[in-house]
């Protein structure tokens, strides 16, 4: 599939239907009026004039999709991101569904398990490869900040200010993660249960097989032991391992040497418990 039409086949059925009913719910902002709010852009405006370091910020409306709000975009990117779509445009193809899986695990979290106390508290963070203006892509370190939320408490909109790293290649990638941090609250165990939310997004691309093929490696099973109890061949074997690092790949957008590897990340992050 061609990647203009697998991008706007991503887009439609992943961001605009799938937050229809989210979107549908949105009520008018009770906190941050609306003076408020234009006194807090100001702010933003000149805290970015006098602090270089951030590159670009964003307003996000998510009922409309629609970023009315931007600073230091056009310089940088060579265009105003003015929708979602937009900005979304800018990410590395290979990070779409990474970063949309992390980024609706995080405001889960924190919209479900009622973080949100007053806006301005909940912080997700997150670093992401987008391109700038000469084509080439850079990591960038988002700072996503709730700024209004509704009567309900469903978010309203948000800021996004960005920190450009490094150029990015695919000889520096990362796995691809993500970071709730809230006021008052501990930073462990939101953690935690940032990666429950993924965990469930996680055991549902693998099947109980490959699972226990994971909890297997991590265990440090050795393999004549994993062939002789699963009753495979070494070809079976090799045949799961390419399908582990592939959705591996996949999910978190980064080559791991060997299933092994993989599994003990996952161990150690949290994706995959052993008994």
């Amino acid at each position: 599939m061609p990647e203009k039409q697998y991008f706007e086949e991503f887009y439609q059925n992943q961001v605009v239907q799938r937050s229809a009913t989210y979107r549908a719910a949105i009520g008018p902002p009770v906190h941050l009026d609306q003076q408020a709010f234009e006194r807090f852009l100001q702010q933003l405006k000149d805290f970015r004039l006098t602090y270089p370091n951030m590159a670009f910020w964003l307003v996000v409306d998510y009922k409309h999709l629609a970023i009315p709000y931007h600073d230091g975009d056009r310089p940088l990117l060579g265009s105003s991101i003015q929708t979602l779509r937009d900005f979304f445009r800018l990410l590395h193809p290979d990070y779409l569904e990474a970063i949309l899986r992390w980024r609706s695990a995080a405001y889960e979290l924190i919209h479900t398990e009622r973080i949100l106390l007053t806006p301005m508290e909940a912080v997700y963070r997150q670093v992401m490869p987008l391109k700038v203006k000469d084509g080439s892509y850079y990591w960038f370190s988002m700072n996503s900040t709730i700024l209004q939320v509704d009567q309900a408490g469903y978010i309203v909109t948000n800021l996004q200010t960005f920190y450009r790293e490094g150029k990015w290649s695919p000889k520096n990638l990362r796995p691809i993660e993500g970071l709730v941090q809230c006021k008052d609250l501990d930073e462990e165990d939101l953690h935690r249960r940032l990666i429950n939310q993924m965990a469930l997004r996680f055991i549902d691309e693998f099947t109980d097989t490959e699972l226990g093929l994971l909890v297997s490696y991590a265990t440090q099973k050795p393999v004549d032991k994993i062939l002789q109890d699963k009753g495979w061949s070494r070809h079976t074997l090799h045949e799961y391992n390419a399908n582990l690092l592939r959705k591996a790949r996949a999910f978190f957008v980064y080559d791991f040497k060997n299933a092994r590897e993989f599994a003990e990340f996952c161990l150690e992050k949290g994706y995959i418990r052993v008994p």
